[in-house]
């Protein structure tokens, strides 16, 4: 049976085959004006998203009673949470209220 690899062996090792790590690929994006000011102008809504997803797993609940709660499908919570789609305002807010969860802008 195979050793399991700690995240550093891991890590040394993909480097060894040439691989590198998405913090490296994102430093070396972040480098470029155009891709900045797109990661920047996605920052909120990347927050809220993350902050929701928090929410849930704070409360313990699936994809599928949160979808319940939304009157929504499955497959759109696991959309949101995925980050395939750039979801509406009410979409948000139904998924929020779902979860419990508020969003303070200041």
């Amino acid at each position: 049976m195979k050793k399991k690899l700690t995240n550093k062996e891991f890590l040394a090792r993909a480097k060894k085959l040439g691989y590198i790590t998405f913090d490296q690929l994102h430093r070396e994006f972040m480098k470029e004006k155009k891709f900045r000011d797109l990661w920047e102008a996605g920052a909120a809504e990347r927050a809220i998203r993350m902050a929701i997803i928090g929410k849930r797993i704070e409360k313990k609940l699936s994809q599928a009673q949160v979808a319940k709660r939304a009157n929504m499908h499955q497959s759109a919570i696991a959309r949101f949470e995925s980050s395939d789609t750039s979801p509406t305002l009410e979409t948000t807010s139904r998924i929020l209220a779902a979860v419990g969860a508020k969003v303070h802008i200041s």
